[in-house]
């Protein structure tokens, strides 16, 4: 059950990490992202460019273009690379519980039983 449950938590701070991923690229190369953005005329397209641009997922470069480019250009900086961290802190976390039998076996001795 704790296998399961582990690998269930994962999952979202795995996806949220990818998609700080892709925001510390598009504010590493805000001007170029910007460029882009500015050059296509339809938005279909646009997702494609940034994705071929900075090996981008099709999340990463929807989340970039949903976000107000005040917002990615000021001061989230900080708050997407703290954020970034802390979810890296704690895929690592699950990932290591999920590849150390023991470690398992020592959170099932401490949760209580239903």
């Amino acid at each position: 059950m704790i296998t399961r449950r582990t690998k269930f938590e994962l999952k979202a701070p795995r996806a949220r990490a990818h998609i700080l991923e892709g925001l510390r690229i598009a504010l590493d190369n805000i001007d170029k992202v910007i460029a882009i953005i500015r050059q296509i005329r339809d938005n279909r397209y646009c997702p494609a460019n940034l994705m071929g641009g900075f090996s981008l997922s099709k999340a990463q470069a929807d989340a970039i273009l949903e976000m107000p480019l005040r917002r990615l250009a000021g001061l989230e900086r900080k708050k997407i690379l703290d954020e970034l961290a802390e979810l890296l802190k704690t895929i690592s976390y699950l990932e290591d519980l999920l590849g150390n039998a023991s470690r398992v076996l020592a959170l099932i001795k401490q949760e209580p039983m239903n």
